[in-house]
């Protein structure tokens, strides 16, 4: 028998006796782990060696045995097993049939997939065998590195997707390919949720036989599988190893034959999958710039006024300080949590002194990071927004994203701090918003339950298979009739069609395009304020903070009862009165002010009752109830506050916060500025309504998109512009005619952007800066 043996954990002697048997001579008082692999069958085995192993070909004719001269300890060889594993992926050079299998990083990436979890239907008998082998070992590794304490620097390699299956391939060269299926295992050892699923079975083997041996008490509590957990529940992972829908609920919803439902379902999952992936590109290409601009951050030297001692800062006026995007020295003194799950963490000046000048505003996006006094040694970034800044001008509430099991407070606290501003920092929310609307749309786009079945099936359908649909035929497209809707006269002929497509309960998507100073926000406002009449609920979104709080002055202005969602230090002061959390504080403000009189009463007692353990227990438990009591006063209102709107405004990313997706689904989707989203970013709204309308212009703004092969993939192209064409334009409508320029500025747009179509009124025509009223004419 020809065959390779690598052993780790202090072996002093080894022979091989015969074909069928290998003698191992050890060390006393340690541990080892055996790893062999044959060119012609193949073992492979990675455990904490007994006194007696019997480990053979896959027909078990040949064994290994080995004795131990001194009794079993209870060390492990996690260390020895790390480095062994790059020993026998060397070793395996040697093995023929292993040649194609040498997957280095740059041909995973191209053989790379994603999807369905392939079983032996799929794979067969041989193929699985072989993936088990291998994610065996790599959960024995996992388990191993737990045990010893060294779980920290695999946990950093970790990660879903292709990041999984690059740690992986090590693990699977070790093992020779089943003769004749080698092309099926090139497929397999690059699909990451069949490894997912086998290394998560494999993996809760080993730590249950660990259990069994009495080496860990309890498996679920161990670091690689709360590790494993995390990955299993992230959005990235949801998003890319997910099961296909089951279509065969729903063709009789749609008024398909189930042939024709199947074909919707794999266009959808064909573009989720395009779409994750250009989604994972473009959050590679932002982390890396994000990674650039926070090394370009200069750290604090020796003669820079944030290096100096407090007491410079203290004494010399601000004119001698430097303004600048970076507030070092600062210690986290509390935390709370705020409306939405947002955790404020609040940070102070050592030595309650002022913080020094700086640029940050309310609404920055910043990077929170650890450090030494001088700013160096910094750890890695956690992202959050400036909440505020104390009215002293002492401190800093800074808000990160609440997450389960998250460790972040206790990484701050008794530590400096330092606060940094970063134009374009990735944002990790939004990134794992959209891959969740994409994971929503694949799992539930076609499901009875969801409220925007039909959109769906508009969008991804054929145009036959649209016109068939029940209660959706293109016939009942046409405009409502607007006769005592609203005033014919105030507006033109292609506002009055948008009007009245907008109002057609029927038509389940519509697409308005509306060129510069055509009235698109005037006509939206318009729509939205007949619906409402009529009873209806409105969810109103955009791109941008900007974007939504121009919408609420227009709203706000016809007396409708809207609510703006979102971070508060982003939303504009001239709507502050209409965000939820201003409305929330204001229906609780006597509510709050007994609240504190109560907490102040409770705590005066307990202060007075210190020695009495008994009686202040008791105080200490009423004081935890009160604050639970404030909590569900708070979650009670903000629920009824929402449930009665008639319009609520929130950003794309911003409606997918768990107070909005909790509501009742809406009748009407609203996406102005349309043009400048992903589309991934879109389908956060559009799988809450009932039916949608998105408005903007796709030759103004564009979405701003970093990686050139995402912008090349097609992630630069808006859902507005792509369902413009959607069944021979029959789902979007022109605006046009312009009421902002002069001709001579209008004609040059229309001709090289609009195919001519943009005409001007009469009214701005011949118009001229000199005839505003807000220019005054000097005459030289």
């Amino acid at each position: 028998m020809e065959a390779s043996y690598i052993l780790c954990g202090g072996v002093s002697t080894l022979a091989l006796k015969s074909p069928g048997s290998l003698s191992l001579r050890l060390r006393p008082n340690e541990m080892i782990s055996l790893y062999s692999y044959s060119r012609n069958n193949g073992v492979f085995f990675s455990s904490r060696i007994p006194r007696r192993i019997l480990a053979g070909r896959s027909s078990g004719a040949e064994a290994v045995s080995t004795k131990r001269r001194s009794r079993e300890t209870r060390e492990d060889s996690g260390a020895a097993s790390k480095k062994s594993f790059k020993r026998v992926a060397e070793s395996t050079e040697s093995g023929r049939q292993l040649g194609a299998q040498k997957n280095g990083p740059s041909s995973v990436r191209a053989l790379y997939q994603n999807g369905d979890p392939l079983g032996r239907r799929d794979l067969g008998k041989g193929v699985v065998q072989w993936i088990c082998q291998g994610m065996k070992a790599m959960a024995s590794d996992f388990a191993m590195a737990d045990m010893q304490g060294e779980f920290s620097e695999l946990k950093q390699r970790m990660g879903p997707g292709l990041t999984f299956v690059i740690q992986a391939q090590p693990y699977l060269n070790a093992i020779p390919m089943p003769l004749g299926l080698e092309a099926i295992c090139l497929k397999a050892c690059t699909h990451y949720p069949t490894l997912f699923d086998n290394f998560q079975r494999e993996l809760r083997d080993v730590l249950q036989d660990l259990q069994q041996k009495s080496l860990i008490s309890n498996w679920r509590e161990t670091e690689s599988w709360k590790l494993l957990k995390e990955l299993a529940n992230s959005a990235q992972h949801r998003a890319i190893s997910r099961k296909t829908s089951q279509s065969k609920s729903v063709h009789g919803v749609l008024g398909l034959d189930l042939e024709k439902v199947k074909a919707i379902q794999n266009k959808i999952d064909e573009f989720t999958n395009q779409m994750s992936d250009l989604l994972r590109v473009e959050r590679d290409a932002e982390l890396e710039f994000t990674q650039e601009e926070l090394n370009a951050v200069p750290t604090p030297d020796e003669n820079s006024n944030s290096a100096k001692p407090i007491e410079f800062l203290v004494s010399h006026p601000q004119t001698e300080q430097e303004l600048c995007d970076t507030i070092c020295n600062l210690t986290a003194a509390s935390t709370s949590t705020g409306l939405g799950g947002m955790h404020l963490v609040l940070f102070k000046v050592e030595g309650n002194h002022r913080l020094p000048p700086t640029n940050l505003s309310p609404g920055d996006m910043v990077c929170v990071r650890t450090c030494d006094t001088r700013g160096a040694g910094t750890t890695s970034c956690m992202q959050g927004f400036v909440n505020n800044f104390g009215e002293d001008g002492c401190s800093i509430s800074v808000a990160l994203e609440s997450r389960h099991g998250d460790s972040t407070f206790s990484k701050l606290f008794g530590k400096n701090v330092r606060i940094d501003r970063i134009y374009g920092l990735a944002d990790t929310i939004t990134y794992e918003r959209n891959c969740e609307a994409l994971m929503m749309l694949q799992k539930k786009g076609l499901k009875k339950k969801n409220p925007s079945i039909t959109v769906v099936a508009t969008v991804f359908g054929d145009k036959e298979d649209v016109a068939c649909m029940e209660g959706n035929k293109l016939v009942d497209w046409a405009e409502e009739d607007l006769n005592g809707l609203l005033d014919t006269g105030f507006y033109d002929s292609s506002q009055q069609k948008a009007i009245a497509l907008g109002l057609n309960k029927k038509r389940p998507i519509l697409i308005i395009q509306g060129p510069p100073g055509t009235g698109k926000t005037g006509v939206l406002r318009e729509i939205i304020s007949a619906v409402i009449r009529q009873g209806q609920r409105v969810l109103v979104t955009a791109p941008t903070n900007a974007a939504v709080d121009n919408m609420v002055e227009k709203l706000s202005e016809i007396g409708s009862n809207v609510v703006r969602v979102g971070n508060p230090a982003r939303i504009s002061p001239a709507v502050a009165s209409k965000s939820l959390a201003e409305i929330v504080n204001t229906k609780l403000a006597d509510f709050k002010s007994e609240f504190e009189r109560k907490k102040s009463n409770l705590r005066r007692d307990l202060s007075h009752c210190l020695k009495d353990d008994s009686l202040a227990a008791g105080i200490r438990q009423l004081l935890k109830q009160l604050g639970k009591t404030m909590k569900k006063k708070e979650r009670e209102t903000v629920k009824e506050i929402l449930s009665s709107a008639q319009v609520v405004l929130a950003t794309n990313i911003g409606a997918a916060d768990p107070l909005v997706r909790c509501l009742d689904s809406f009748d009407l989707v609203v996406i102005d500025e349309a043009g400048q989203a992903i589309e991934p970013s879109c389908w956060i709204p559009i799988l809450l309504g009932k039916r949608c309308i998105l408005a903007g212009d796709q030759f103004q703004l564009a979405p701003i998109i970093l990686s050139r092969k995402a912008l090349e993939g097609g992630l630069g192209v808006s859902f507005l512009e792509r369902a413009e064409t959607f069944h021979e334009g029959v789902l979007a409508t022109k605006l046009t005619t312009q009421y902002r320029m002069n001709d001579a500025i209008a004609s040059w747009a229309s001709k090289e952007m609009y195919n001519g179509l943009l005409k001007s009124s009469s009214s701005v025509t011949s118009h001229l800066l000199a005839d505003s009223p807000f220019v005054k004419v000097q005459y030289v």
